[in-house]
């Protein structure tokens, strides 16, 4: 407990030090030095993902599930380029006229061996490592280019991650994605979560007034 009480440092701020902790144990965990680090930094991994300032025992289900998150990572770079990946469309209906008034855009990963992977299974792990960025591309180009070809009253709703939003690029990807489709601004809608404003909050509102400036909603 007294790693983690705060202590002062310049202008009367105040910060503290939170720990996680993975565990090997010999000669269980393994013998050689390399093992046992890299068994203890599997548990550390776990540690870390069951909320930080824990401590957790190395488990060998630890390994097999390690094992296939770095098969599932290589298998979703390769399923972008190999266009696996898929649109629904789910109809969003106005309750005051039981009309649709467009659809919301959702992700879906059709594995070649696995069949549809859920988007609660990949989506983090593509946030991640990074790869929602250009998937996110994608799906926006994708779903205005869908848009384009409905009639002019329906809308289309994207989902856009936090990460996305990290970085200069969100902008000009919406930007060329609308010419390209020539889907008019107003017919697309961004969604987004609380968790974006958690991050570079500034730079995150003035893209969020770049965006509702251009006539997007």
């Amino acid at each position: 407990a007294w790693i983690s009480e705060p202590y002062d440092i310049d202008d009367g701020q105040q910060a503290s030090v939170g720990t996680s902790i993975g565990i090997a144990v010999s000669p269980g965990d393994g013998s050689a030095p390399d093992k046992l680090l890299r068994n203890a930094d599997l548990a550390l991994y776990r540690a870390k993902g069951d909320g930080r300032g824990t401590f957790r025992f190395f488990e060998p289900a630890m390994d097999e599930q390690m094992q296939a998150r770095r098969i599932m990572e290589q298998d979703l770079r390769k399923a972008l380029p190999a266009g696996e990946f898929e649109l629904y469309y789910q109809p969003v209906v106005n309750l005051e006229s039981s009309e649709i008034s467009g659809f919301e855009a959702l992700l879906r990963w059709n594995h070649p061996e696995r069949g549809q992977v859920p988007p609660a299974t990949f989506i983090p792990l593509a946030e991640e490592i990074g790869f929602i960025v250009p998937l996110g591309e994608w799906v926006i180009r994708e779903a205005c280019l869908a848009a384009a070809r409905w009639p002019e009253h329906l809308n289309v709703a994207v989902n856009i991650s936090a990460a996305q939003f990290r970085g200069s690029s969100l902008m000009p990807v919406v930007v060329n994605a609308l010419a390209a489709s020539g889907l008019h601004p107003a017919r697309l809608e961004i969604e987004i979560t609380e968790t974006v404003l958690l991050h570079d909050r500034e730079a995150t509102i003035a893209v969020l007034h770049q965006l509702r400036a251009l006539g997007i909603r």
